[in-house]
């Protein structure tokens, strides 16, 4: 069933897996925008359809629904530049997860619905992105809650509403569990390689452990999954890796000792601590973090 024209500005990393999927549910493909004409056509190919142009207009003019997908301090600015060329009734969405639709104000001041769809996944790879985001949770909000939610529902995902004030706290919880996910696999193969064991050995090492760990959160959830030291509540394994990192790596205890302090939180969630344990551990890690 045609939907409409889409058209989307920003041929980033999101924004050509978003356009696909849109073209894939029955949208007709209008205009890629992007600053340079061949990265809007090479979004067009991957996307299997679409005009490249180097103007915002471009995408705007003719479309029923706009996307914008560009960095989010470039949002409110884009907004601005195509407010003149949007068709009154036209839904414009942002693929921020941090702002809510009211980035989009010039756009709503020229009779455009607003809002902003959020899908909850890693765009490192478009192919792979793609693949995934029929399995991927859907967060939206905006000025016509229906419609937005049907745009939402067309990416294949599982569309959930979110409230646009708890935005910023959902975009800090993901990337909590992501972004510094990766930071914190960084700080395990550095470890490791303070130990002697090459990066690549230590990666590699480290994916089945961590491909056990996802599996666990899924089949026991939280805080079931955590495991290991501090959910043991081996004060004594905790303490003697503070004091080798302070040796031989002490650029990294810091991180460690923050991240293990959210750690008790969870291993006493799980009941697998006691409060005097809790005590005697955060004692061991506050001294870390305080450059004791």
């Amino acid at each position: 069933m045609n939907r409409g024209t889409v058209g989307l500005i920003g041929a980033g990393a999101v924004g050509p897996v978003i356009f696909r999927a849109l073209l894939s549910s029955g949208w007709t493909p209008g205009t890629i925008a992007s600053r340079r004409q061949e990265a809007a056509a090479t979004a067009a190919h991957f996307a299997g359809g679409g005009t490249a142009s180097e103007t915002n207009a471009d995408a705007t003019g003719n479309a029923d629904l706009v996307v914008i997908a560009v960095p989010d301090r470039t949002i409110e600015a884009t907004a601005a530049e195509i407010a003149t060329a949007i068709r009154p009734g036209a839904l414009a969405i942002h693929l921020s997860g941090a702002h809510s639709s009211a980035a989009l104000a010039p756009l709503a001041a020229a009779g455009a619905e607003t809002g902003s769809i959020h899908p909850l996944q890693s765009f490192a790879e478009r192919e792979s992105a793609y693949r995934r985001l029929g399995d991927s949770f859907i967060f939206h909000e905006g000025s016509a809650p229906d419609r937005i939610a049907a745009v939402a529902a067309d990416l294949g995902g599982r569309p959930v509403r979110i409230e646009a004030d708890g935005k910023i706290l959902y975009h800090a919880g993901a990337a909590a569990a992501c972004n510094l996910a990766v930071a914190m696999i960084d700080l395990g193969v550095r470890l490791m390689g303070h130990a002697g064991i090459e990066k690549d050995d230590a990666l590699a090492a480290l994916l089945p452990l961590i491909e056990g760990t996802v599996a666990n959160l899924g089949q026991v959830g939280l805080p079931a999954a955590l495991t290991g030291p501090v959910a043991r509540g081996d004060v004594e394994t905790v303490a003697h890796h503070l004091r080798e990192m302070a040796a031989r790596a002490p650029d990294l205890s810091p991180a460690y000792a923050v991240a293990s302090l959210h750690a008790i939180r969870v291993a006493s969630a799980k009941g697998t601590i006691d409060e005097r344990t809790a005590r005697r551990l955060r004692a061991v890690l506050r001294a870390e973090t305080a450059g004791e």
